[in-house]
């Protein structure tokens, strides 16, 4: 028996060309080959299996849903959605260390969509990040 993995998140957007950027420019994903399907769309590449699909059709975008990436350069990816603007901390709070040691932080795309950023426990992180007002400030 085959190991069960997730393909593909689907996104509704309202720009597509906007929301490319974030996940290309800010999330440092790849492009992936799409298939005419009728209405604007474009998908992302996670890695060699797992993508983003990006529709651009009309719909309500949720406040609190969202989908994770656990990512393998989160200092790169802190500093471009910093300079973004787009790290979220008031849905579910400011980023954290969780008790697994790894980090957690949350951003939203062009479209409002949340996306959860996380690294292994293990993953070195720049020291300064940790100190960044987004971090919630450790109990003494």
């Amino acid at each position: 028996m085959s190991e069960t993995k997730i393909q593909h998140v689907n996104l509704m957007v309202s720009d597509l060309d906007a929301a490319v950027g974030f996940y290309t420019g800010v999330l440092g994903l790849g492009l992936s080959n799409t298939p005419d399907l009728g209405f604007p769309a474009q998908f992302i590449a996670i890695n060699e299996y797992q993508q983003i699909h990006l529709n651009q059709l009309p719909d309500t975008t949720p406040e609190r849903a969202h989908f994770c990436l656990r990512v393998a350069d989160f200092n790169g990816v802190f500093a471009r959605a910093k300079a973004a603007g787009v790290i979220e901390t008031g849905t579910w709070g400011p980023a954290k260390r969780l008790p697994s040691g790894v980090l957690q932080m949350f951003v939203r795309d062009p479209e409002g969509n949340l996306v959860e950023i996380a690294c292994d426990a293990d993953q070195a992180v720049d020291p300064g990040i940790l100190a960044d007002e987004v971090f919630a400030t450790p109990a003494p």
